[in-house]
């Protein structure tokens, strides 16, 4: 039950960065964030996924860690970065 929930929440993640790309008082990019930390923490697959794009795109791992010091980050963020640190 708890897969299909993860996938769900993804998926609403990623609708709400796009909005939050549209709108200006939204920021996209946390929501953005949010959803590869879930993504890269509940699926084995999203890992390598995230470390491959962390790896092909370095703003991306800007966006991880300016996120990571942001005041409503979850604080396993940084366990989050560590997981998917393309260096490892």
């Amino acid at each position: 039950m708890r897969k299909p929930l993860m996938i769900v929440l993804v998926g609403v993640l990623l609708v709400l960065t796009v909005v939050g790309g549209l709108l200006p008082i939204l920021q996209g990019w946390i929501f953005f964030v949010l959803a590869l930390y879930l993504f890269a923490t509940e699926f084995d697959t999203g890992r390598v996924w995230v470390k491959r794009a962390r790896r092909r795109w370095p703003v991306l791992s800007r966006w991880i860690a300016a996120a990571r010091s942001h005041r409503w980050a979850p604080r396993h963020l940084q366990e989050f970065d560590e997981l998917t640190d393309p260096s490892r």
